[in-house]
């Protein structure tokens, strides 16, 4: 005599309830003769060989780290490209996406012990490699080396005016004023030392491509002193470069040494700009 196959599941897991067997049925992990069953109240032959499939968990969506790139992570770091547009990081309340809170979010997931630490920022409009650390002694190993010059960091900028040499240092103090712009004073005892080196390296008709290395890391500084020679970076609203779809400026190299090791680590991006 027929039974329907809950009969069949119910003698075989007398404690299970009936929304479970259900699921199981819905999950395709009951097969007659070969064939997912379809529902509960399925008739079953007793020649009708039923299999059950074991219970497999599924797997979990684990936080991304886009938009930003991941280009390197070990113990110690974690080396990103950062986009155009967005924050690397803000006052706590910020609503806004930035580059830390993706990243926390990153290794929520994945290391739930690690502490992440901001070790230098780019602004918002401009984009390329950034590292991060992910313990506090990688952190102070890391501010450390940026603190005493000895990271290294390169920039491609694209400016609408030829510079006056073709390679050369700036040097300035820079202030910040209340308009949360940066510019360069005279004053003694005013402002941050800020040193750039910059280098032509490639023209087509009215674009200038610039190498940037920075021996020194002030907010907006490559923008404030090429600006303030007269060479600002196209895309650049604050000082005076000329419209674009973006902030011609980008972080294309960056070298330090590895924390636990003291390796050399060197990352290098093509270029994103326009050129």
């Amino acid at each position: 005599m027929p039974v329907t196959l809950l009969d069949w599941l119910l003698r075989r897991y007398p404690t299970a309830k009936r929304q479970t067997l259900k699921r199981m049925v819905s999950d395709g992990r009951v097969r007659i003769n070969d064939i997912p069953a379809r529902t509960l109240k399925q008739p079953v032959e007793e020649e009708d060989r039923i299999i059950v499939r074991p219970n497999e968990p599924r797997p979990v969506d684990r936080v991304g780290i886009e938009p930003l790139r991941l280009i390197h992570e070990d113990g110690d770091l974690l080396v990103v490209d950062k986009p155009a547009g967005l924050l690397t990081s803000t006052v706590a309340r910020e609503k806004r996406p930035t580059a830390l809170a993706i990243i926390r979010a990153y290794l929520r997931d994945r290391a739930a012990g690690a502490r992440v630490g901001v070790i230098h920022r780019l602004d918002r409009d401009a984009s390329g490699l950034l590292v991060f650390s992910k313990s506090a002694e990688a952190y102070e190993s890391l501010k450390s080396q940026f603190y005493h010059r000895t990271a290294r960091r390169v920039y491609l900028a694209i400016t609408s005016n030829r510079p006056t040499t073709e390679r050369g240092k700036i040097e300035s103090n820079l202030v910040e004023w209340v308009d949360g712009t940066v510019h360069s004073t005279r004053q003694a005892g005013k402002g941050e030392p800020a040193i750039t080196h910059y280098e032509l390296i490639d023209q087509r008709q009215d674009r200038y491509l610039l190498r940037i290395t920075l021996q020194t890391g002030r907010k907006h500084q490559i923008r404030a002193h090429l600006s303030e020679r007269g060479w600002p970076i196209v895309g650049d609203r604050l000082y005076g470069g000329i419209p674009a779809a973006r902030l011609m400026l980008a972080a294309v190299e960056l070298s330090f040494d590895r924390p636990h090791d003291g390796k050399r680590l060197e990352f290098q991006i093509p270029s994103p700009l326009p050129f």
